[in-house]
């Protein structure tokens, strides 16, 4: 096993930092999302589990806080060998077959006391465990925001109905108001033009009879000048 080592370092694939072995590759995505399909897809000890060491694409964060936040926030302690480290590890040897995959990484465990497979495995598992309960969080969060926008609009449509119907009844009586001052307005206006005429026809009739009486009086004034009576 030493001389897969030698041959894995050679390569340029692995290095030697102190006792223990890292892989050179760029650090790839620390995902949660990835970490939990390491659970799945990591070796359980023995190089023929059957079981393929593969690394997905990144599922991108949509909440409001950070991976390192809901761990913090569920409690996850830091672990002697991450998750995000094995990850790194399966990234920098992708170039492998899964079967020489598969005895790096068992080398690399068995050349290196100070972390198992088990430890990134774990913290993998505690880290799957955080986000599913903070995405359970968020999901309740949506759910109750949907409950509480249903009963906002509902609230909103009984105001609406009532004040539209209480406008509605306004209006109504103020149709009829209107109808009513209207007649009224008519009925005053037919009053006061009939009282107008009755005046105008008693004023005429009295002028009339005012004007024979004149007449009256100047043909009798005229008949005595005539006679020299006056």
């Amino acid at each position: 096993m030493k001389g897969m080592m030698n041959l894995l370092e050679r390569a340029g694939l692995v290095r030697r930092e102190g006792e223990g072995l890292e892989s050179d590759a760029a650090p790839a995505s620390e995902d949660l999302g990835v970490a939990a399909h390491a659970v799945a897809q990591a070796p359980s000890g023995s190089s023929d589990s059957g079981a393929p060491l593969a690394n997905d694409g990144p599922v991108a964060d949509v909440s409001g806080l950070s991976l390192a936040q809901i761990y913090a926030s569920a409690g996850v302690a830091a672990a002697s060998y991450p998750a995000e480290r094995l990850l790194r590890l399966l990234d920098g040897l992708k170039a492998m077959d899964e079967g020489t995959r598969r005895q790096a990484i068992a080398a690399m465990d068995a050349a290196d006391d100070t972390w198992t497979i088990a430890d990134p495995l774990h913290d993998a598992s505690l880290k799957v465990a955080a986000i599913e309960a903070h995405a359970a969080t968020l999901r309740a969060g949506v759910t109750q925001a949907e409950q509480d926008t249903q009963m906002a609009l509902a609230a909103v449509q009984q105001r609406q109905d009532t004040s539209v119907a209480e406008i509605k009844r306004q209006i109504t009586e103020l149709e009829g108001l209107l109808a009513r001052e209207l007649a009224r307005g008519a009925q005053e206006s037919a009053a006061h033009a009939a009282a107008l005429q009755s005046r105008r026809e008693a004023a005429l009739r009295e002028l009339e009879g005012l004007m024979r009486t004149v007449g009256e009086f100047r043909a009798l004034v005229s008949q005595f000048k005539s006679a020299g009576a006056v």
